[in-house]
């Protein structure tokens, strides 16, 4: 009877620590889904909102574009004694859009 009982407690166990391990599977994939779930509703949200859409809807022809962009970024390091690092950086960007005439 000693036996019988102790094996129940096992396979309770057992089960216990099959759960928790299912459930720690995921939380640890919770990050991948979310960012999953978050990439298709920007594509979706990019679909409905390109310019061959919008132009499709309101009826007005596609229009093309050139645009520039420039970059200017520097970065200073300085280090100081015992082993220290302090980085700073600055950014500059430019971005320009020409529409082009039919």
């Amino acid at each position: 009877m000693r036996k019988a009982f102790f094996r129940r407690g096992q396979s309770l166990v057992d089960l216990a620590l099959i759960i928790g391990v299912v459930g720690l599977v995921f939380i640890g994939m919770e990050v991948y889904i979310k960012r999953s779930v978050q990439g298709k509703v920007k594509d979706l949200t990019d679909y409905i909102i390109s310019d061959k859409q919008l132009g499709t809807q309101s009826g007005e022809a596609e229009e093309t574009r050139k645009s520039t962009f420039t970059l200017h970024s520097t970065m200073k390091s300085d280090e100081f004694i015992g082993g220290g690092r302090k980085l700073t950086g600055t950014e500059d960007s430019t971005s320009i859009y020409i529409p082009s005439t039919p």
